[in-house]
């Protein structure tokens, strides 16, 4: 399905190339890769396509099943037990 609007990041760092894909009402694609901006440019197609096909399968990623974690327990606190006076030697 064609997407009404479609953003595509490149970032280049050394040779590390991060892909970005990003469509209205659709969670975004990534993808890592080693190259250049040549390689880059290249791959962008076919990576268009397969963030197409996914977001036609689901746009959006599934909800998370991890539990929420369990706040901790706050413990009441021992009074502060004054310090023993250090001995004088002189």
């Amino acid at each position: 399905m064609a997407r009404e609007e479609l953003r595509v990041n490149i970032i280049i760092k050394g040779d590390r190339i991060f892909l970005g894909a990003q469509a209205t009402d659709c969670d975004p694609k990534m993808a890592t890769m080693q190259g250049n901006l040549q390689t880059a440019l290249e791959r962008i197609p076919s990576f268009v396509e397969e963030a197409n096909r996914q977001w036609d399968a689901a746009p959006r990623n599934p909800k998370s099943t991890i539990p929420e974690p369990v706040a901790p327990v706050r413990t009441a606190t021992a009074a502060a037990s004054k310090t023993a006076a250090q001995p004088k030697f002189f």
